[in-house]
């Protein structure tokens, strides 16, 4: 476990998780992960969605349907709608793809900045999405509750490492297990103990991988369906597990909001 003074540390880190735009640093050239990631293919994530503040990407999202993208409530929570900008359609952050804009937020009403419960969120666009090729289409929404299970991925364009905060151009994405809530509450300790519920998904990683500043609010897919929304970590790949909003707890909230 870890001491109170490394928490006390951590509890900073953590307070930074979705909102890390800084300009990048000048040393320490990043390796080509998530942290600790690959680049993703062509096609391989055609669902996924950057959240972009001042030119940066700050946070992820995933497309529902042609009008909207699920993204964490703490990505949205208190930006204005000129705030934001979604790059959609490409793996690519230089080469194809487009920015749209957003016509409206949708905040879960139970969403808790503190303990960062039902973090989700809705974005509506202000155009609709064409759906064409294998480069942009939707995700199927989670409707199993799963305990664990191997093989999950989890993708996004956060930094590389949290002592670099240059921002990847191509995708990243690792292959990661999803654990039992107990066997997650274990490995921390409080506050973080108690924000481990039902409605949560947690996610162990190999050594040295994991989300980093930048990943929150992008997607966690098993057998290419939706199944977790990236809330908060310990950033990044300190091999304590990544938690997730479960997308089967709050399915009938997008679908009531989404129209689907």
């Amino acid at each position: 476990m870890k001491t109170l003074r490394t928490f006390a540390v951590l509890v900073a880190i953590l307070a930074f998780l979705t909102v890390a735009s800084a300009l990048p640093q000048r040393s320490n050239s990043p390796t080509p992960r998530i942290a600790g990631g690959e680049e993703a293919a062509d096609g391989q994530f055609p669902f996924q969605v950057a959240l972009i503040n001042e030119g940066l990407v700050y946070c992820g999202g995933t497309v529902v349907n042609r009008r909207w993208i699920l993204t964490a409530a703490a990505c949205i929570t208190g930006k204005a709608l000129s705030d934001v900008q979604l790059f959609v359609g490409s793996a690519d952050r230089l080469s194809g793809g487009r920015n749209v804009t957003a016509e409206r937020f949708v905040v879960h009403p139970d969403f808790d900045a503190q303990t960062y419960a039902n973090d989700v969120a809705l974005v509506r666009l202000a155009e609709s999405l064409a759906f064409t090729g294998d480069q942009l289409q939707p995700i199927q929404l989670g409707t199993e509750f799963l305990e664990t299970a191997t093989d999950a991925t989890v993708s996004g364009w956060g930094r590389f490492s949290i002592s670099n905060n240059q921002l990847p151009t191509r995708l990243q994405f690792i292959r990661t297990n999803i654990i039992d809530s107990d066997e997650c509450a274990d490995q921390f300790e409080e506050p973080y103990r108690s924000r481990i519920s039902d409605r949560t998904i947690c996610t162990s990683n190999q050594a040295n991988q994991g989300v980093c500043l930048g990943d929150a609010g992008g997607p966690l897919v098993l057998d290419g369906i939706l199944i977790g929304v990236q809330s908060w970590s310990i950033p990044c790949g300190t091999g304590l597990p990544d938690v997730y909003e479960r997308v089967s707890h709050h399915r009938a909230w997008i679908l009531a909001i989404t129209l689907l």
